[in-house]
């Protein structure tokens, strides 16, 4: 059983087997895990402590849909290159880009290259493709609508699919670029005055076509910072619900350490597993 393992932003994949320490010594000897280390060269990650040396990479340059799409064309030659592998784990951003690669691939139709995945902590998804909310975007730049004023309330002159897309980005990466310096995603003026090719298509269920129907376990800290389980659970919910289990540990965002909530984990990779065919 050959797994990819991708880090999150600003950390490494070493620092991700370091993390996985303990995960580990609790597969099953016939599991083959790899690390590697994103394209890009980063500053240090959120929650990367700081007695630990670069350098740290990132799998993207950035959250524009031209950024996610190099990083999806990347994740596609590494899963061929490297290959085959039978699943991935993917640790935030790790984890985000994963969905952002299985729903480009069903969308188009093209086949994928793992049967499952297992989606620790995982960070805002994003979308390759530029439409992806366009209208909203779009109709909210004009008013030059300010997303992160809380005052507004739900917008009395937004539509219902405009106050949503607020809501979940206020939730989500507002929050996070208030309460944390090493966000990667902290210029929220970019929906109002940046180029229109450069704002992140953010990715939840009202705005798919289809939800991802490949195997997902999505695994997150209860303790975790709220933007962060809002992240997590919004990855969740773009995904089928048939095809979905979740694991919620004791930890904040980082892979589950003690012993029962592994296992947990581990059964539920056992079910994914009995889902793929072949």
């Amino acid at each position: 059983m050959k797994i990819l393992c991708l880090h999150g932003a600003g950390s490494s994949g070493v620092l991700l087997e370091e993390q996985m320490a303990n995960f580990r010594r609790e597969l099953d000897p016939s599991f083959e895990l790899v690390f590697v280390d994103g394209p890009f060269e980063s500053e240090r990650g959120p929650g990367v402590p700081e007695y630990r040396t670069g350098p740290f990479f990132s799998h993207t340059q950035g959250y524009s849909p031209v950024h996610i799409a190099q990083a999806i064309d990347y994740l596609e030659d590494l899963l061929e290159d490297e290959g085959p592998f039978d699943g991935i784990f993917g640790f935030s951003q790790g984890a985000a880009l994963t969905l952002s690669y299985f729903y480009k691939q069903q969308a188009a139709a093209n086949p994928l290259r793992v049967k499952f995945a297992c989606l620790f902590s995982a960070a805002m998804p994003c979308s390759p493709d530029a439409g992806m909310g366009d209208s909203i975007i779009s109709r909210l730049r004009s008013m030059e609508y300010d997303i992160t004023d809380r005052a507004k309330g739900n917008g009395e002159n937004l539509t219902m699919a405009e106050q949503e897309f607020v809501r979940v980005l206020q939730q989500t990466v507002v929050d996070a670029a208030i309460h944390d310096p090493h966000f990667p995603w902290t210029n929220m003026d970019i929906y109002r005055y940046g180029e229109r090719d450069d704002i992140p298509c953010v990715m939840y269920p009202s705005l798919l076509a289809q939800k991802i129907q490949i195997p997902t376990i999505h695994v997150w800290g209860q303790n975790d910072f709220r933007y962060m389980i809002k992240m997590a659970e919004l990855a969740r919910s773009i995904c089928d619900e048939s095809m979905v289990k979740t694991v919620l540990h004791t930890g904040w965002h980082d892979i589950p350490k003690r012993q029962t909530e592994i296992k947990a984990v581990l059964r539920t990779i056992d079910w994914a597993m009995t889902q793929c065919p072949g």
